[in-house]
């Protein structure tokens, strides 16, 4: 696309009649807005040679939404061109995944990052590479409009994982209580940048080089590996690794809608226990 003309212009604000994006309504995709979409899918096209509906987010389908796309999926009307966009293809049904052509992207690089925020932000340098390095190799609009949320939760961990006593317990669970019941999802963000901070961990344990370290671009470079080296001091490598499966597992509950609150707090728990 050239990225100029008046269609283009039109599709980039979603007022093009042969293409719409669906996305959550709240926390899901519901059926109500898969059927009226469906609906919109079988009319012929108006403008373009074929009707676009693209799924952003198709990982937050609800179970009867789902339900309802598959036999669309399974024969599409003419004319018609459906995209799912999901983090992963193990988030999404297997019924769904079967019936769809897999492509996956690859991360972008630093340099691109950095290019593209530059030029849709007024971002400082610093904080461009800041949200280059946490975005892991995607430019995350949502995010950038979070920069400030996200670096008062990742002060707040560091404190965390760096200071383990039965006060610094006490101030995690209190936190993270309040963070699961945030509507600004705080608790989403640490899940983040836990991932973020032991992955660093990790890579300290097997000496590897330190410019490529994804924390290295917060503050003082010196300062925040200072840090991750005192937070090693707690761990073991087998104990990062089991870390890493109860953020992932706490990821998947809360994503099956258990209690946000008792699934973060769990993880923390976890963690102190490890480290103490």
């Amino acid at each position: 696309a050239c990225g100029e003309c008046d269609i283009c212009f039109q599709i980039a604000e979603q007022n093009f009649l042969d293409f719409q994006v669906l996305i959550p309504d709240g926390k899901f995709i519901k059926i109500d807005q898969i059927r009226k979409s469906l609906n919109w899918l079988h009319l012929h096209p108006d403008q373009a040679k074929k009707r676009v509906l693209i799924l952003d987010g198709a990982q937050h389908l609800g179970r009867e939404a789902a339900n309802a796309f598959l036999k669309t999926l399974e024969e599409p009307a003419p004319n018609t061109l459906l995209i799912l966009i999901a983090d992963s293809s193990q988030q999404l049904l297997e019924t769904i995944v079967s019936r769809c052509q897999q492509i996956r992207f690859r991360p972008l690089s630093e340099e691109i990052s950095e290019r593209i925020l530059r030029e849709t932000t007024n971002l400082s340098t610093a904080r461009i590479q800041l949200l280059s390095a946490f975005s892991m190799g995607s430019v995350n609009g949502n995010l950038a409009e979070r920069l400030e949320l996200m670096e008062t939760v990742q002060q707040t961990a560091i404190r965390w994982l760096t200071t383990f006593s039965a006060a610094t317990l006490e101030e995690m669970l209190r936190t993270c209580e309040t963070w699961a019941k945030s509507k600004n999802e705080e608790w989403r963000l640490l899940l983040d940048f836990l991932e973020t901070w032991f992955r660093d961990l990790t890579w300290l344990f097997r000496g590897l080089p330190e410019e490529k370290l994804i924390n290295r671009t917060v503050g003082s470079d010196e300062n925040r590996i200072s840090a991750l080296r005192k937070s090693g001091e707690h761990f073991t490598l087998q104990q990062i690794f089991e870390i890493f499966g109860w953020i992932a597992e706490s990821r998947r509950t809360i994503e099956l809608n258990a209690n946000k609150s008792l699934a973060v707090e769990s993880l923390c728990l976890h963690m102190y226990r490890s480290a103490v």
